[in-house]
Formats: structure tokens, sequence, C-alpha cells
């Protein structure tokens, strides 16, 4: 599956991952956790950590199926 998602040149690349990630968490809160995690691969320019903090806020288990 791929996802798409454009924001203004003023919106860093954590927020909009962050808002693309949101818009189709449905898609990940579907897996099972049984199947390995799905890989999301970043460039320096983000910040995994306060990614993750953001997105256990939304739902505390989804990063057992996402991984940076």
């Amino acid at each position: 599956m791929n996802f798409t998602h454009c924001t203004k040149t003023n919106v860093s690349d954590d927020v909009g991952l962050l808002e693309m990630l949101i818009q189709n968490i449905d898609y990940f809160k579907s897996k099972s956790v049984n199947i390995p995690k799905i890989t999301i691969l970043l460039d320096h320019d983000y910040y995994p950590e306060g990614l993750t903090k953001d997105l256990e806020e939304i739902d505390p288990q989804i990063m057992t199926k996402i991984k940076f």
C-alpha cells in the first residue's frame, strides 16, 4: 500500500508525515500484530522519537504495527 500527502512548503516534514499517517490510521489499526511491522523509511530531516510520541497519543498500540 502506498500513501501520498502534499503539504504547503511551510509545513515541516514531521507534521506532513503525521498528517498522512493520521489520515490513514484505520489501515494501520486493521493490521494484525502477528505480521511484521510496517517499516517507514525516513531521511535525516525526521524525528522518529517525536513522531512515535504523537502517534501513541492518538492510538497507544499503533507502534506495535509501525517501525521507523
